[in-house]
């Protein structure tokens, strides 16, 4: 009986070592309303080129906040989950200083969510964007070589395509249905 109690005990205790060598699991995904699965880094820092690697591995791309709808809705869910630091998402001024587009579409931006005075770095190379943990969620500016955490959604064409191919789906259905 004394030897079980010892056992049990010892394992126990390995539990709790595993636990606090390996850590609690972190969430890092999330459903972003009227937009799906998003991940965010919160924890490891990248490069704006790292991070959208991290995100193309994933079959995701860097976040677009093209509309002022999804930019509240990613604000009220980093506000909720008190992700309150410098995050990049998918814009950039690589092509022409000053002008920034979209890296998953290369549209042009028509929505902007700039903090007051920026953006300031259009002088730089590899102007890149990233929410601001100085601002209340707001935009930034930042050489692509700092190093920050990231937003990545669901890649939009793999999302259209996806929707065209089950609707084309229900058709079939329907049609050998008759």
């Amino acid at each position: 009986m004394e030897k079980n109690l010892v056992n049990i005990s010892l394992l126990i205790i390995q539990i709790l070592i595993i636990d606090i060598v390996y850590g609690i699991p972190v969430k890092k995904w999330y459903d972003l309303k009227n937009v799906g699965n998003i991940f965010i880094e919160n924890d490891q820092k990248f490069n704006w080129f790292q991070a959208w690697n991290e995100c193309v591995s994933q079959n995701m791309v860097l976040i677009t906040v093209d509309t002022w709808e999804k930019n509240e809705d990613l604000t009220q869910l980093l506000r909720e989950n008190s992700l309150k630091s410098n995050l990049w998402i998918g814009g950039h001024d690589w092509g022409d200083k000053g002008r920034f587009v979209w890296s998953s579409t290369g549209k042009r931006f028509t929505f902007t969510n700039w903090s007051k005075g920026n953006p300031d770095n259009v002088r730089d190379v590899g102007s890149c964007v990233h929410y601001w943990k100085s601002a209340d969620y707001e935009w930034n500016d930042a050489q692509f070589n700092n190093t920050f955490g990231f937003i990545c959604e669901e890649n939009p064409r793999l999302v259209t395509a996806r929707k065209d191919l089950e609707m084309k789906k229900e058709f079939m259905d329907r049609l050998f249905e008759l």
